[in-house]
């Protein structure tokens, strides 16, 4: 029963996300595998949504219902992602993203960022295919720590949170939005 409902829900996320590729929102993988470490993985361009499916869900929801955001900054957070978006590189096999990614899915839904300015992008962890995705979005921008956040206008990187904030996800945010200076932890390491 439990299979069917899994099926259900995949069929019914893959139909919307085809029908959203077709108006400009990223087209979905939603691919749920069983990765060679014999994990029960998200792998490629997944649907938010994916995150509320067990086993995911067993981390995701409790995760994002318990996380504390600053919402003075939602506003500011809005006005500044206007006509920008964001790649989110995380494992659903990483600690950190388990921990962080539902807070910033948070703090975006909080500043109502449109669904189609976030391309929520899941990679692999097996020594085979270690940090890639199966359509290797992550090829050449350096994914080295999971989880990332890459933001951009247009297609130029306006910059990067790698791993965890410096300060806090809103105020990180906020100084890539704004073009001020930041650094972010793990700036300096390459593949």
């Amino acid at each position: 029963m439990k299979s069917v409902i899994i099926l259900i829900t995949l069929s019914i996320l893959v139909s919307c996300s085809n029908s959203l590729h077709q108006t400009g929102a990223p087209a979905y993988s939603n691919s749920i595998v069983v990765n060679d470490n014999q994990q029960t993985v998200l792998l490629g361009n997944c649907a938010p949504q994916m995150l509320q499916i067990e086993p995911f869900s067993k981390w995701y929801i409790p995760n994002y219902n318990n996380a504390q955001i600053d919402s003075s900054y939602s506003a500011a957070i809005a006005k500044a992602f206007k006509n920008k978006r964001i790649e989110i590189f995380a494992g659903t096999w990483c600690g950190e993203s388990k921990a962080d990614l539902p807070k910033m899915l948070k703090i975006l839904k909080a500043a109502n960022v449109d669904s189609t300015q976030i391309q929520l992008i899941f990679l692999n962890n097996t020594a085979a295919q270690y940090k890639q995705s199966p359509q290797h979005e992550e090829a050449g921008k350096n994914i080295v720590r999971t989880p990332t956040y890459i933001i951009y206008n247009g297609q130029k990187e306006m910059g990067r949170i790698i791993d965890s904030p410096v300060e806090t996800f809103e105020k990180d945010l906020l100084k890539i939005l704004r073009k001020e200076p930041y650094q972010p932890h793990f700036y300096d390491l390459k593949l």
